[in-house]
């Protein structure tokens, strides 16, 4: 398991019924080009993408039994480590996110958004950036193909065990000989570093789950990944002994879609 030397902000987003998924990801972009602007979220954030949903890895994850989502956006924002983040020393705080989630020009933001219904359904939290693949072409732009999966804990499972499983899953799928095919392979695992600072800017209280998000250069690529049978029984078998997909009757927090990603900071 490789560490990390980012962590990293997401909200998960859902469509309210009254937009269509093209409405809604117009504003969610409009939203955030609005939040790279401003000069908090230049001088403090790493990195903010956008993750919209396409359609084109739809049949494949049917055919392993993955669960669709409904109309989704993920917004992702990557900042210094946690360790690192100290807004008074002796307190040893996260100055950049608190900084940030303090901004009355990002929460005038946030408020103009709940037009649209950007927090009341939504699912946010600090995440800790677990890499299992890292390759030289993931480490400049964006890959072309990218998976997000949003897996939701099942009741029967804490924390560390959900968390322990899933790594087990990635490792797995990562022995197997499909590896360069992946530009990246990370797991997001949520923490509470900034849950009080959500909740005071009017976020529910975020769902237990953790997400999963894989790379590759292409579609093609992506598309071997998903059609290798040991892969296939790999997620198959996995999934099933997770039993995310039955054990919560709200689908939007246990879904897999490709998608593409928009970049609006990118301080690397």
């Amino acid at each position: 398991m490789a560490s990390t030397k980012a962590a990293c902000f997401i909200g998960i987003h859902k469509a309210p019924p009254n937009l269509s998924r093209t409405e809604f990801e117009a504003k969610v972009g409009a939203l955030g080009d609005a939040i790279a602007a401003l000069p908090v979220a230049q001088k403090n954030l790493l990195k903010l993408d956008l993750i919209f949903e396409n359609t084109l890895m739809d049949k494949h994850m049917k055919s392993v039994g993955l669960p669709l989502a409904p109309p989704t956006v993920v917004m992702s924002a990557e900042y210094e480590t946690l360790d690192h983040l100290a807004e008074v020393p002796a307190s040893n705080f996260l100055t950049n996110m608190h900084e940030m989630l303090k901004d009355p020009a990002l929460q005038n933001l946030l408020k103009e958004a709940d037009d649209f219904g950007f927090r009341q359904s939504a699912t946010a939290f600090a995440a800790d950036i677990i890499t299992k693949v890292v390759s030289a072409q993931a480490a400049g732009e964006n890959a072309d193909t990218n998976v997000i999966c949003i897996y939701h804990r099942p009741p029967h499972l804490s924390e560390e065990q959900f968390a322990q499983k899933m790594e087990g899953i990635m490792d797995k799928i990562t022995a197997l000989p499909i590896q360069d095919r992946l530009s990246s392979y990370t797991l997001w695992l949520q923490n509470n570093a900034v849950e009080k600072h959500l909740q005071e800017l009017g976020y529910p209280g975020p769902e237990p789950l953790l997400v999963v998000r894989a790379s590759a250069e292409n579609l093609d690529h992506m598309m071997e990944i998903f059609e290798h049978s040991e892969v296939a029984g790999v997620l198959i078998e996995g999934l099933r002994d997770l039993g995310f997909h039955t054990d919560h009757d709200n689908p939007v927090y246990s879904c897999v879609f490709s998608a593409d990603v928009a970049t609006k900071i990118n301080n690397y």
